[in-house]
């Protein structure tokens, strides 16, 4: 049999496209080309597809000349993909929107649906579904607020008075829809809010706040469609030095950072890290991969669910590709396991009753 065709999406208008063209340069490097026919699909920060030829270990370097020269592709459907990958993070990839896309052409892809994506990305709505159908599961307290209300000084004046009497002191503000830690700022005191308020409204209509807490940071890797296939990683812990925090400059630009897999954590503190991640993939309709965040608190060993990833950095050397590879799975047959799982999700919701009948 002829390899799958399969659609690599990568770049994409989020602020997060660099890190899609490293991750989909690793996956296109390891990907096995006996099973999969890698077919490029460059997405310009301005919307531009384009396609072209790559090599068998494309570099970043490379995938960005794809974005900025590559044939423009004017119909998605003459690419004549079998599956898509969509490498994407943050709007416009990891949000619903794509996934909508290729939920309208019929094609399988890699990763949750249109729902489970926007869900998982807009930071807000995920709490509340989680607080609503999963109450058992912790949440860090948090507040939301309209950018339109933190346009003016009095809005900025009200929403310091509610998160200092409300929340405290050291807080996290963040944009609702983004990754990466991009627009997000810890803030200390009062004097240190309204300039972090203002800096992530500039991303997002709305901005949460969330208390902060002195806490280790755990990730676990899940893999499946919410089954009994499913399979769940040890969990992973980010080492930071003394006073950082893990935001977009300790992530990728200044590597600070160490991880540690297996975390070191009591086998009771294991098994609720496992069992709540489940709960809140399943609750959330998340398919195919998710990393999931925890913040792991110091003083009452509380593991608040911080967030699901529903495409989580893809490089051979990101959390999640490396948690399952200490689960035993490779990172070649990571890819094709994610590969089986959309082909597999897609041909289950092919004998539901549809519109398409």
């Amino acid at each position: 049999m002829s390899p799958t065709r399969l659609l690599v999406a990568f770049g994409g208008a989020s602020s997060e496209h660099e890190i899609s063209l490293r991750s989909a340069s690793s996956v296109l490097c390891a990907v096995d080309r006996q099973r999969w026919q890698p077919v490029p699909l460059a997405i310009a920060r301005d919307g531009t597809w384009r396609t072209g030829s790559s090599s068998d270990q494309p570099d970043p370097t490379e995938l960005a000349g794809l974005v900025a020269n590559g044939e423009v592709v004017a119909d998605l459907r003459a690419l004549k993909a079998e599956l898509a990958f969509p490498v994407l993070h943050g709007p416009y990839g990891e949000d619903g929107t794509i996934q909508g896309l290729f939920e309208i052409l019929g094609l399988p892809y890699v990763g949750s649906g249109v729902l489970a994506s926007a869900l998982c990305m807009d930071k807000s709505a995920q709490k509340h579904l989680l607080a609503s159908a999963a109450p058992d599961v912790p949440l860090v307290p948090w507040r939301e607020f309209l950018a339109s209300d933190l346009a003016t000084d009095a809005g900025i004046e009200r929403a310091v008075q509610e998160i200092r009497d409300t929340l405290g002191f050291p807080c996290f503000v963040k944009p609702v829809n983004m990754g990466s830690s991009v627009g997000v700022s810890r803030a200390r005191g009062v004097d240190e809010l309204p300039a972090a308020l203002r800096g992530a409204a500039r991303y997002d209509h709305r901005v949460i706040v969330e208390q902060g807490i002195d806490a280790r940071e755990i990730e676990i890797a899940v893999l499946g469609n919410g089954g009994d296939e499913t399979r769940l990683s040890s969990p992973g812990e980010i080492g930071l030095p003394p006073g950082v925090w893990y935001d977009y400059e300790t992530k990728y630009v200044n590597d600070v950072s160490t991880l540690h897999i297996p975390a070191s954590l009591p086998d009771d503190a294991v098994e609720t890290i496992r069992r709540t991640a489940l709960r809140a993939f399943q609750v959330t309709g998340c398919k195919g991969l998710a990393r999931i965040d925890f913040l792991l608190c110091r003083k009452t060993g509380t593991a608040y669910l911080n967030e699901l990833n529903t495409m989580p950095g893809f490089t051979s050397i990101s959390m999640y590709p490396k948690m399952m590879g200490h689960a035993g799975v490779s990172y070649p047959e990571l890819i094709t396991a994610l590969c089986e799982l959309a082909l597999q999700h897609h041909q289950a919701r092919r004998q539901l009753s549809n519109l398409r009948e």
